[in-house]
Parts: structure tokens; sequence; C-alpha cells
């Protein structure tokens, strides 16, 4: 079976025939790098899971913020970068959603299977928010997310949530660009960008082993 992301799987199906292929040779030969790449944002993840759970002030955020950036600044080099987006992270969060109550439910990890690629999908929340159960994808980059990533994710997220026995309308199936404070609902069964996405894992099965 080959592995990869919902987000390497927005990647592949943007990207050029070249990129293609070394996208899917990342995920066939991996190396720490990319590993790391994946946990980037984990110090926001967490300090954000915590702020919910435990009912926090939004201040509670932005003192998160200040002690990553103070961290920061005493470190070099990828760990000094990495940090200081951490910190700007928080503090978009806490600017856009710092009001919002959420219920923190179980972690979740959900999975997509197409010929014979199986797509995994681990949303950053799974809450309740007014008695309405959520599961939501947070996109920190500072840089606009392409509009079509964004509606690879949100559909690939939907599907799998509708595979795994929850009874979630699409309007529960979020994807919440942190930054500019924006958030994107998931797509209906059966939209065309399913098929698109069928095809995309086609296309991956049948160059996987040349790479």
């Amino acid at each position: 079976m080959i592995k990869i992301s919902v987000k390497g799987l927005a990647k592949f199906m943007t990207s050029s025939a070249v990129t293609q292929r070394k996208i899917l040779r990342d995920y066939k030969y991996p190396d720490p790098e990319g590993k790391a790449q994946a946990i980037y944002y984990r110090e926001s993840r967490d300090f954000i899971t915590a702020f919910h759970k435990n009912g926090s002030d939004s201040n509670w955020l932005i003192e998160r913020a200040d002690n990553l950036a103070k961290l920061s600044r005493v470190v070099d080099g990828h760990t000094k970068t990495r940090l200081s987006h951490n910190a700007r992270a928080l503090r978009e969060y806490s600017n856009h959603f710092g009001h919002k109550k959420f219920e923190i439910l179980q972690n979740m990890k959900l999975e997509l299977l197409f010929s014979d690629v199986i797509i995994s999908i681990y949303p950053d929340l799974h809450i309740r928010e007014k008695g309405q159960e959520k599961i939501v994808k947070l996109e920190f980059s500072s840089e606009q997310p392409n509009p079509q990533v964004i509606k690879i994710v949100s559909q690939a997220m939907f599907e799998a949530v509708s595979n795994s026995g929850l009874n979630l309308p699409s309007r529960n199936v979020l994807y919440i660009d942190v930054p500019r404070g924006t958030s994107h609902k998931g797509a209906r069964v059966g939209a065309r960008m399913r098929k698109e996405i069928e095809a995309a894992c086609e296309n991956i099965k049948a160059i996987w082993d040349s790479i």
C-alpha cells in the first residue's frame, strides 16, 4: 500500500509532473527533514488545544506566544525561525479565534483509500461547539493557501469523516486559515473534487514503482 498525507496529496494535485515525482519520492524514501516539517507548528497546536481544554482567557495564548518569542531569541537557525513562526501563529489565533469556546473531544485519525493509496488525515481539533460536533484542520502558514488546496483538503476530510461513520454535515468539517481569520467548510458527498482525488490516486499508483 502507498501512504501519503492529505496535504501531500493536495500538493501533488497542484504541482507540475516533475514536482509530483519529487513529492512521491519524498514519501517513498522519507528523511528526518520531512518529518520535521510535519510537526513544524506542534507548539501552536498543543497550546491551542490546551487553551480550549482549560477554558483559558485569550491572554493565555499571548503569554505562550511571548514565551516562544523570548526562546527564539536565544537559539539560532531553523529552530529560531520555527519558534518565531509558532509565536506569530498563536497571536493570530488569539486575535481571530480567542473568543471561541470549544469542548475538546478525543483525537482522531482518519483515512481514505483509493487505488491502493492510503490518504492519512489528522484533524488538528475534534471539538463540540454549541452542541455541534466538528473536526478542524488549522492552516498556520503566513502565505495565503492555494484555493485548490483548500478544496482538496476539505473534500478529503469530509469523505473520510463520512466513511468513518460520523454523520457530520459538511458545514461541520472546517479548514481554518488562522492568519487571515477565515473558515472554509467541507464539500458535499459525490462532488467533482472527489473524482479528481480518485484520479490523482490512480496516477500515484501508476507511477509509484518508477520513482
